[in-house]
């Protein structure tokens, strides 16, 4: 409030009263809610993503290969919005469809399922954000690791000649077919997008190192600023500045982890890097229990949200601690229902006898 170096406290103390306040607010709600928010979430995502559909589809200004986002009415702006709400929006669809997906046993609420998940998927190959893309693939990793087996393919595949199963799986080939037949230049734009996608990594690694195979390699600007940002934590390092770090805000990384270390020294950054090794380590446990949807939705999610600790973002953004104060709420739930509910309830009865 007192030492600003971004020069703007009054924004700070409203981004710190709306995280309070939506804090404050998940505590008065109660443990029940987790059998329907992932639902909620699902259709409010799909919403969102089919309204993003929509605005692509009226705006004058996009053409294909332009990262997907909804531009706003603003005389003189720059045209466009945030692909990484866009695409993180598509994630949050994707990892709800899929909770869901385990859970329905309805036949058309599966096949409803299974395509807005390849809609969602869609969104986020044209948001052409790098650090959704790694999410999804940390996601999916963390499935390979604590859930899948050889034994597992052998009985999907029993599975599928089973009468209901194989309905299903023969309308979703025939909604493919209908969908390629018709819209192939759609299929054939989103190969585009992931073919560019392809080139912006690379231009990544090349920056990074300082590599440059042809002279039509680009330069990745945000790669740039993130590789002089760890010159910058380096001189930390090597400074009384180590202990307090240089002030809140001092300093524009675009790495969170390494700016907590730079800004607020080795004590921010010890409470910054353990609390969300702390929130892994639960992640990590409700992936392999999956004790309730709600839950098994914020473990998985937060995997792809630490991508962005090293990706992007400063680490007092909203965009972190939104996530962040949901799953202080909710990711431990099934542990207190299962295991703390019963045993307050076995002593409250030991007591009365």
């Amino acid at each position: 409030m007192f030492i600003n170096s971004g020069g703007k406290p009054i924004a700070d103390i409203g981004n710190y009263v709306f995280i309070f306040a939506f804090l404050v607010l998940l505590l008065h709600t109660p443990n029940e809610v987790s059998e329907t928010l992932v639902t909620v979430l699902f259709l409010l995502s799909l919403f969102c993503n089919i309204t993003l559909v929509y605005s692509l589809l009226t705006d004058p200004n996009w053409s294909p290969g332009m990262r997907a986002a909804v531009s706003f009415s603003n005389d003189g702006a720059q045209p466009g919005g945030n692909p990484h709400i866009t695409a993180r929006n598509g994630v949050i669809c994707l990892v709800t469809a899929l909770v869901l997906l385990g859970k329905t046993p309805g036949v058309f609420t599966r096949i409803f399922l299974f395509f807005s998940v390849l809609f969602s998927l869609g969104v986020v190959v044209l948001s052409l954000a790098k650090s959704s893309y790694l999410g999804i693939g940390l996601m999916l990793a963390a499935y390979m690791i604590f859930h899948f087996k050889v034994s597992s393919v052998f009985t999907a595949v029993g599975s599928l000649f089973k009468f209901k199963n194989f309905i299903v799986f023969l309308l979703i080939l025939v909604g493919l077919n209908y969908f390629l037949s018709r819209y192939g230049d759609i299929f054939n734009l989103i190969l585009g997008y992931w073919d560019v996608f392809e080139n912006r990594i690379m231009d990544v690694i090349f920056t990074s190192f300082g590599v440059k195979l042809t002279e039509t390699a680009d330069v990745d600007y945000s790669a740039m600023g993130r590789v002089s940002g760890f010159g910058e934590f380096l001189d930390t390092v090597y400074s009384w500045d180590v202990f307090l770090g240089r002030g809140y805000k001092s300093f524009y990384l675009d790495v969170p982890i390494l700016e907590s270390f730079v800004n607020h020294g080795i004590i921010g950054f010890a409470f910054f890097a353990s609390f969300n090794l702390f929130l892994l380590l639960f992640a990590i446990r409700e992936i392999r229990r999956s004790t309730n949807s709600l839950s098994t939705f914020l473990a998985y999610f937060f995997i792809s949200l630490t991508i962005l600790l090293i990706t992007g973002g400063r680490p007092t953004d909203i965009a972190f601690w939104f996530p962040y104060v949901t799953m202080m709420r909710f990711l431990g739930i099934g542990y207190i229902t299962n295991y703390l509910a019963p045993a307050k309830q076995n002593t409250l009865e030991t007591i009365s006898v």
